[in-house]
């Protein structure tokens, strides 16, 4: 059994900290002609980007064709997540989308193009329904078995809750997506979280809510999920009866927002073409938009620059791509150079979020060995160690800060026991070398309420905020780590 550096659970005295005076910025860059088509055999010559209105030095470029395969979907084509937004949508609203949905999953082949996912977000929680799959009967399924929720919560307000769950709902899947490579697309169906006008509002509030905004356009970004935000409302004699399409670019060139888009007002529409995406609203073809937005980014570029701005300041950079006559390219509209602080009850809140949903997160590999008795599960957890985020301490001594969320569940979901506990992994700088080749192990002890019957450890970076998580069988819990030696060999 691997060797398992020092661990306590006191931080540090002091680390050694670095100031960040540039990123790395990534595009994924979907390139159409006038007719829709996708422009094939562009070469990195043919991009010009431009942030705040000055070059930047493309430093890397991918064609379609060079992606890396996505182990979910098993090929290039990246993978959907579908939201219906239940918290935020009338009821006869979204039971017009619902049906929409259905409409469109049944003219996909039965083994659909590109993995799904299904979740919905409702009054009380943000909730899987069907992981990743190719199987269009089983979401067919899934949609028959899910009862609607009514919206009771919209129809009485509660307009700062609401912007709170679907902020973090938003957080968490661009958390539980880090850890796949390539571009996803999330489709998210409903009106979204009531919009908020910052103008006239007092310094704290606005901060919290521009802090908020900051924090999930980042997470989105890092995770490179692109979204299309569709507003089911049902179109009436005062509204235009032909569809808006809000994101769409200028021929030759992406659209761009020279300031901060959400700068006086903040919605959901905003985030579409501020991750690459477009927001669709009084569409009565919801079932077609849900398919050009899947098709959407099927194939795209992929560029990286490091901004020649390197100064700390916290203000919206806007992004401009252009390219030749008789092109349109789209892509995100900009970023936030700064990330907006985490409060500890913030971190606390992410984790919990983690444990309670059966998204797969993937971005820190674990895997779990142990025993349960009706009580209690007695258990090890292996944890990559190159996924992890290490600090120099002031000795040399190579530091990670991890946080782990132990959860049990009954048959039909219901989160029966939750306790999280914080460790610091310390280990000697002579040795850090060889960790880099083995896990780093955590043994743990989780309390299993009467009818447990499946167990979820989650691990969480607390530098990165990346995650891992792993679903037991508490009868069936493996003796056997099946985790390589090397993790280089992954």
């Amino acid at each position: 059994m691997p060797a398992s550096p020092p661990a306590d659970n006191k931080a540090p005295a002091a680390a050694t900290t670095f100031k960040a005076t540039s990123r790395l910025v990534l595009l994924d860059v979907v390139v159409t002609d006038l007719n829709g088509q996708f422009a094939s055999g562009l070469t990195r010559s043919d991009f010009t980007v431009l942030e705040d209105g000055k070059p930047q030095s493309i430093t890397s470029f991918e064609a379609p064709a060079e992606h890396p395969r996505n182990p979910i979907s098993g090929d290039q084509a990246p993978v959907n997540i579908l939201v219906l937004d239940e918290l935020n949508t009338k009821f006869a609203d979204m039971a017009y989308a619902r049906s929409q949905l259905v409409h469109y999953l049944r003219k996909q082949p039965a083994q659909l193009r590109q993995a799904s996912a299904l979740a919905v977000l409702n009054n009380y929680e943000f909730k899987v329904l069907r992981n990743y799959t190719r199987d269009r009967d089983q979401l067919l399924e899934d949609l028959k078995k899910h009862s609607p929720n009514l919206p009771w919560k919209m129809q009485k307000g509660f307009q700062t809750e609401r912007l709170d769950r679907s902020l973090l709902a938003l957080q968490q899947i661009a958390a539980a997506t880090i850890g796949i490579p390539g571009r996803k697309t999330l489709i998210w169906v409903g009106v979204g979280f009531p919009s908020r006008n910052l103008i006239g509002l007092n310094d704290e509030i606005k901060a919290t809510i521009e802090n908020g905004i900051n924090l999930t356009i980042n997470r989105l970004l890092e995770a490179r999920v692109t979204m299309y935000p569709i507003d089911p409302t049902m179109m009436d004699s005062l509204k235009v009866t032909a569809a808006m399409d809000t994101g769409d670019p200028d021929v030759g060139s992406v659209s761009m927002m020279a300031d901060d888009p959400f700068d006086s007002d903040v919605n959901l529409a905003n985030f579409g073409p501020a991750t690459g995406g477009r927001s669709f609203h009084w569409r009565n073809d919801i079932d077609e938009v849900i398919q050009s937005s899947a098709d959407d980014g099927a194939k795209y570029y992929t560029m990286a620059y490091i901004p020649t701005n390197r100064s700390d300041d916290t203000k919206f950079r806007a992004i401009h791509i252009k390219l030749r006559p008789g092109l349109v390219a789209r892509t995100r509209n900009g970023y936030y150079p700064v990330d907006a602080p985490l409060t500890k009850d913030m971190v606390t809140l992410d984790i919990q979020q983690a444990a309670f949903n059966s998204f797969p997160y993937t971005a820190v590999p674990i895997t779990v060995t142990g025993k349960a008795n009706p009580e209690t599960a007695t258990c090890t957890l292996y944890i990559n160690s190159q996924s992890l985020s290490w600090q120099t301490l002031p000795n040399g001594d190579a530091h990670a800060q991890i946080r782990v969320g132990m959860a049990s569940f009954s048959a039909d979901g219901k989160m029966l026991h939750y306790e999280g506990i914080e460790r610091a992994v310390t280990t000697p700088a002579a040795d850090f070398k060889a960790l880099m080749l083995r896990p780093v192990v955590l043994h743990v002890q989780t309390q299993l309420s009467k009818g447990a019957k499946r167990l979820r450890y989650v691990v969480r970076d607390d530098t990165t905020g990346h995650m891992g998580a792993v679903d037991l069988d508490p009868a069936n819990i493996p003796t056997v780590a099946a985790m390589p030696k090397r993790f280089s060999e992954q």
